[in-house]
């Protein structure tokens, strides 16, 4: 079939069915290597931010673990030796407070006040 002697609507077609079919060949083939070329580079890329997480995130966490674990040392050191001794003289104040006045309301006459 040379281009000169194309003269019918059926030649045409057939052409373009050809033209077509070559081309849908070489776009599926350009798209399997562009695909094949993705998942490369996303397989490569999560290995290496696993990686990167791995190396990095690990002792990141230990440490605050550690810390963690030192503030609560902290916090139960300054609960027992700063926060109880003083909750415990304001009781006693309160309890004080609360006796005297209770003792005041006892003691007064019922005609005052």
């Amino acid at each position: 079939m040379e281009f000169a002697s194309i003269s019918t609507l059926q030649d045409w077609r057939d052409l373009s069915l050809l033209i077509f079919t070559a081309a849908g060949s070489v776009l599926f083939v350009v798209s399997i290597f562009f695909t094949l070329i993705t998942g490369y580079l996303a397989t490569s890329t999560i290995l290496r931010t696993r990686r990167i997480l791995t190396n990095n995130l690990a002792p990141t966490l230990d440490s605050v673990r550690e810390t963690a674990e030192s503030v609560r040392g902290t916090v139960g050191f300054i609960s027992d030796n700063a926060v109880r001794p003083v909750v415990r003289v304001y009781s006693v104040y309160a309890g004080a407070r609360r006796f005297v006045t209770v003792l005041v309301r006892v003691t007064r006459p019922k005609g005052t006040g």
